[in-house]
């Protein structure tokens, strides 16, 4: 018999940053003090929970603790991620009831997938139809597992995402859409650079990981078509490039901005102004003329010169 043991509860008192919307009741976009929650599968070991916490730790203390947010983590035991798949449903149904039991447990991406195949991801909840809105990040133990190092920046990588959606405070699909680019180039470019660069950051990490990580995701140049744009790349089979290229790209504003234009200025103003706008506002630039100088310039350059712009 597998259990589903959920981990780590604290009561909330919220401190509002955004103050773009006059519904008390709607903490969206809030720094909180209430922690995330963690549930793991029966086959998770407990060292397995306690470094998903670290880094998540690590994460909300550098950019800000923001909420509701869940973590799930998922082993390779799949009859234990069928339970765990029941124990999230039951929780879906808890803080909305007007979730669809069944149309939950037969949601495509659902835990007993992740045990399979692996990985991370984030899934927003926020619409006009759902009566909570909340993070929930999935964890799996493969792809990276908890014995890569990767497993730490990946965790650093999906609260980012919670980070940048925090931001967007519509519950309007269409309109959130606008404000991520879309495209991963963006949203997931900006969640790997920020992540390899606060992992590089942290003590007892060798001072050339970032140049070596950065260096590995220049890779993805061969597989960039003659006149393509990141911007342009989907999600799917070639997706890898715009995150990789993303990151790169992300790092290439910084460099012509600042850390603080980008993580601070262009989020903050993102919601009220829009994506373009906001862009402007803070990189003294449209995004097609930064794109354009990134490509037909900044990529043309040898690799050790592209390396010099990394921040430390």
């Amino acid at each position: 018999m597998y259990k589903v043991i959920p981990l780590v509860f604290l009561t909330a008192c919220l401190i509002p940053i955004n103050s773009q919307s006059n519904d008390k009741t709607d903490d969206w976009g809030k720094l909180s003090r209430k922690k995330a929650e963690f549930y793991a599968a029966s086959d998770v070991p407990k060292s397995h929970v306690e470094l998903t916490k670290r880094w998540y730790e690590v994460a909300s203390r550098e950019w800000g603790n923001y909420g509701p947010l869940e973590f799930w983590i998922v082993g390779s035991d799949v009859e234990a991620a069928k339970q765990l798949d029941d124990q999230y449903c039951r929780i879906r149904k808890q803080k909305d009831p007007s979730i669809d039991a069944k149309g939950c447990k037969n949601r495509s991406h659902n835990f007993e997938r992740y045990a399979k195949e692996g990985n991370a991801g984030l899934n927003t909840q926020r619409n006009e139809h759902s009566g909570w809105s909340g993070f929930i990040v999935t964890m799996a133990s493969k792809n990276p597992g908890p014995h890569e190092e990767d497993y730490k920046s990946v965790t650093l990588h999906e609260y980012f995402h919670v980070y940048q959606h925090a931001h967007i405070f519509s519950k309007n699909r269409e309109e959130r859409d606008s404000r991520t680019g879309k495209n991963p180039w963006w949203i997931e470019g900006g969640a790997e650079y920020m992540a390899q660069l606060l992992y590089s950051r942290q003590p007892g990490v060798p001072a050339d990981y970032l140049e070596v990580k950065m260096a590995q995701k220049l890779r993805s140049l061969e597989q960039l078509q003659e006149g393509e744009s990141i911007r342009d790349i989907q999600y799917g089979r070639r997706g890898s490039i715009a995150y990789d290229l993303g990151a790169w790209f992300v790092a290439f504003v910084i460099d012509k901005s600042s850390e603080d234009a980008f993580r601070i200025g262009f989020f903050q103003e993102l919601d009220r102004l829009g994506f373009e706008a906001s862009f402007e506002r803070n990189f003294g630039s449209t995004s097609e003329q930064m794109l354009k100088e990134f490509h037909e310039n900044f990529l043309q350059q040898p690799k050790a010169e592209m390396l010099k712009i990394l921040a430390k």
